[in-house]
């Protein structure tokens, strides 16, 4: 693809098609639950240590994310997505192509490519917090902020169609609208002038390896492995969509009870937190833990977390066990 862009001059430049920009978009949209799926595997790997993972994992999310796409916005002048599928952005300017980002239109798509999700994720647990019949009455300026996002976030769907039917029509050079903010546009990036991790190993073999070349393997070799990693989650999310609808989970063979720990045998039988014999027995989902009902619910609306464990706790966690 970089040999139909690499010709061109002036304000004249070879632009990808819808398809490529909305596979870009699809491939960014699994950073985030892989990411999350790894630091739910580190904190329940020692609850203990590392809740606080869980606890943060937005905000992790955020950081990991923020230093992966300056990365790319630095050195590729285009997000990981983009670079993936051989794209780059170049800014626009009357009538001048510009092929590298300035340091402000980096900095700007760094903060629409992170903070904007990173907020947007935010007020959307704010409006499930506030949509649950059990959980305790939001302030009013929290259900402003809720109902303020929905409507700036349907005219941002009404626009972003707009400005997609513009560039099909060819009377837009920008495909979506933080783009268009910016002044920035996409195009097919030429990577014939960076060395590839073929060619290094080659100077390893002929001997004109040198320790630059080392570092540089090693970036590579981490460059393309994200990418990999990448192409191969979205190829599970893909399968996961086709094949799920027919499978039977009963085929599959029951594993066996799990051991209980030893900090959890001295409440066996007993409230954790009253020490009595449970009255209107309740569990814990995401600890499995049984308390009284009335104990557990006040400490879930207190603290948020299971008094043993220190897992974050919800009234949708609480399960009313039926026992004779």
């Amino acid at each position: 693809m970089a040999e139909r862009g690499a010709h061109l001059t002036g304000t004249v430049f070879a632009k990808p098609s819808i398809f490529e920009i909305a596979a870009h978009k699809s491939l960014a949209a699994t950073l985030e639950p892989a990411i999350k799926k790894i630091i739910t595997f580190c904190a329940s790997v020692n609850p203990d240590k590392y809740t606080w993972l869980y606890q943060w994992s937005d905000e992790i999310y955020l950081i990991l994310v923020a230093i992966l796409q300056n990365y790319y916005l630095k050195n590729y002048s285009a997000s990981f997505s983009e670079t993936f599928y051989g794209l780059k952005r170049i800014v626009l300017r009357n009538s001048e192509r510009q092929l590298n980002l300035d340091n402000r239109r980096r900095y700007l798509s760094l903060v629409i490519l992170t903070a904007f999700p990173y907020l947007q994720r935010k007020i959307e647990n704010l409006d499930t917090q506030i949509n649950d019949p059990n959980a305790p009455q939001q302030s009013k300026w929290k259900c402003c902020i809720v109902q303020g996002f929905k409507i700036i976030r349907a005219i941002k769907e009404i626009l972003t169609f707009y400005q997609y039917l513009l560039y099909l029509s060819n009377r837009s050079k920008y495909p979506t609208l933080s783009l268009w903010l910016l002044s920035i546009s996409l195009t097919y990036a030429n990577n014939d002038e960076e060395i590839g991790l073929t060619e290094l190993l080659k100077k390893l073999g002929s001997r004109n390896f040198n320790a630059s070349d080392g570092l540089e393997v090693l970036r590579l070799s981490v460059v393309r492995s994200i990418e990999v990693s990448a192409f191969f989650l979205q190829f599970l999310q893909w399968w996961n969509q086709e094949h799920n609808y027919n499978f039977n989970f009963t085929t599959l063979p029951i594993p066996p009870p799990p051991q209980i720990p030893e900090f959890a045998k001295p409440y066996k039988g007993i409230c954790p937190i009253c020490k009595r014999p449970p009255r209107i027995h309740t569990a814990v989902s995401t600890s499995g833990f049984v308390y009284c009902y009335q104990c557990i619910l006040g400490e879930v609306r207190r603290n948020g977390k299971c008094p043993v464990t220190g897992y974050p706790v919800n009234d949708d966690n609480l399960i009313r066990l039926y026992i004779q």
